[in-house]
């Protein structure tokens, strides 16, 4: 296993390195110049050149992407050029939030796709699987903004007593339960989506497994119908589910950007999307490279995950 996941991160070093050749060319080819944001006013040619020498930005793409990757190695991804604060501290700030929204959304998702995906394939077109089926294709067709803002129109104005907050944060630690009350809509917001794939997931993949010999001969010792359920069907079932569940957690903070703006939800994504106007480099680089990072190791622990769940799965397997 050592060996294994030792090759996995080796890997993942000439992948990382074209994510931030491809982060430092794309945002230099969006349009505008950061310079003349970061001057405001001040349109004098001597300024301006000053203010782009002192931020490195006169110099050619490729020795400004060499000091950028070099120090980007030693931990240090530079500061923000609007607020001058360092990178790693402005996300750092903000990634609990984005952890916490992202926990949350995972959770509902999985949580409630599991049973209702379980109940979906006992009943196999029935009304209930139809309804589950309509409302998962629902759950994928609408946009993430859309829902968001059906969810604060109906929870937060329409809705007697006003259940939840239109948006807005408090940290855990000050106030528990203001804190989980303004995480519901944010977080059912991002979870509809995953949501509606991971319940599909677990509905097809119970469905093949339940025509499977060993299922039939687990009954015919007399199991009971949960036990055969919880200990055979879907601990097979649940590969291709983790398979998905993994991707979905290196995407959490990429699915964050939008909702975290709609709810004003203080988190790594608002701090890009508020970055992304002012074409604040540094802030939108850190960011990409991060949720790059979280993408690549949700899938290294998604394979590690395969072998616990089917101990077929070797990993000199894998390697071969």
């Amino acid at each position: 296993m050592t060996q294994y996941i030792l090759r996995r991160l080796l890997l993942m070093i000439p992948v990382a390195f074209l994510v931030t050749v491809g982060i430092f060319v794309l945002v230099r080819l969006a349009p505008g110049d950061p310079v003349l944001t970061y001057a405001g006013e001040n349109n004098d040619p001597v300024t301006i050149a000053y203010i782009r020498a002192q931020l490195g930005l006169d110099q050619p793409l490729p020795i400004q992407y060499a000091a950028w990757l070099s120090k980007a190695l030693q931990g240090d991804l530079g500061r923000s050029l609007q607020t001058k604060q360092r990178v790693v501290e402005a996300i750092g700030e903000r990634l609990p939030a984005t952890l916490e929204l992202g926990a949350a959304a995972i959770l509902i998702s999985v949580v409630v796709a599991l049973v209702v995906g379980t109940l979906s394939a006992l009943k196999r077109n029935s009304v209930l699987d139809l309804v589950t089926t309509s409302v998962t294709l629902a759950g994928v067709s609408f946009p993430n903004f859309f829902l968001g803002l059906i969810l604060i129109l109906v929870f937060a104005f329409v809705v007697p007593g006003h259940l939840f907050p239109p948006g807005g944060y408090v940290a855990f630690v000050a106030d528990p339960g203001d804190n989980l009350r303004r995480l519901v809509l944010p977080a059912i917001t991002l979870a509809t989506a995953s949501l509606a794939v991971n319940m599909r997931q677990v509905r097809s993949s119970l469905i093949d497994v339940f025509g499977l010999d060993y299922m039939r001969t687990a009954r015919a010792k007399g199991l009971h119908e949960g036990a055969v359920i919880a200990r055979h069907a879907l601990k097979n079932a649940l590969i291709p589910v983790v398979t998905i569940i993994g991707i979905q957690i290196g995407a959490i903070i990429e699915g964050a950007f939008i909702t975290e703006t709609i709810f004003f939800w203080p988190g790594v994504g608002r701090l890009a999307v508020q970055a992304i106007p002012s074409q604040d480099y540094p802030i939108v680089q850190g960011v990409v490279l991060i949720s790059a990072l979280s993408f690549m190791f949700s899938t290294l622990l998604v394979d590690v995950l395969y072998a616990v769940l089917d101990p077929r799965i070797s990993f000199g397997a894998a390697e071969a």
